[in-house]
């Protein structure tokens, strides 16, 4: 059994909590109150732990390094941001947006870690655990959080834009009219990840394309977002 300390009972935190304790493992759970009006019990429950974890927003996480890092002084230290880079703190990045509540440890199982590439293996951070993971250097870190950026929080917000427009014309809550649609995506993507495009782009219908942009126009930057998409999926349209 390993010992954690987690500091940040967000979503991240959360998850990690239950899923750390499912494996068997101890962990101590430290709301960000507690580390700013009980340091002396962080420290002490520091003390107990064989590694302990941020589960912090990136731009706290080196101010948590330095306030902590006497106590983490012969600890395994480690963060779970895809981007942030802190000397003396390994990046473990769960690649999935969790919810408020804990998920099953079902679900848990499958998601895929982004590991350093110069430091503790993912085994040893998290013994019992078989997710899929893999090694990224330091110099590789921004540009895959980047591109965790555009196919994850992107693609919500552009599912969150649309929506709304949507339930405006459908009198339906949005969930109810796209949820089908877009976990139909998903299984695209699932049976062929490198080429699921479908639509007017995908067989390039000039015609169709050319109704959908003028449709848009009252929505100018809904409009703006199709345009950038023909930009990169068919440079050479012509309506």
């Amino acid at each position: 059994m390993v010992n954690y300390v987690i500091f940040g009972a967000g979503r991240v935190g959360v998850n990690m909590t239950r899923y750390l304790t499912f494996l068997g493992h101890g962990v101590s759970l430290i709301s960000h109150a507690e580390a700013k009006t009980d340091p002396d019990a962080c420290r002490a429950k520091i003390r107990a732990a064989d590694i302990v974890a941020a589960a912090a927003p990136d731009d706290r996480l080196a101010d948590w390094r330095d306030q902590w890092a006497p106590d983490l002084v012969g600890k395994i230290a480690i963060h779970f941001s895809g981007a942030a880079r802190i000397d003396g703190v390994y990046a473990f990045h769960p690649l999935y947006s969790f919810p408020p509540d804990a998920v099953a440890p079902e679900t848990m199982k499958q998601i895929a870690f982004a590991c350093p590439r110069e430091g503790p293996a993912f085994g040893d951070v998290f013994p019992g655990a078989e997710n899929p993971h893999f090694k990224i250097s330091d110099e590789d870190r921004a540009r895959y959080h980047a591109l965790a950026v555009l196919s994850g929080n992107f693609a919500a917000y552009l599912w969150n834009e649309t929506a709304k427009e949507i339930s405006a014309f459908s009198g339906l809550p949005p969930e109810t009219v796209m949820g089908g649609y877009l976990a139909s995506i998903i299984d695209r993507f699932v049976e062929s990840p490198e080429a699921s495009l479908t639509g007017p782009v995908a067989r390039r219908d000039a015609k169709t394309v050319a109704a959908n942009l003028e449709a848009l126009a009252a929505t100018p930057k809904l409009r703006g977002l199709y345009e950038s998409f023909l930009e990169a999926a068919w440079p050479d349209y012509r309506p």
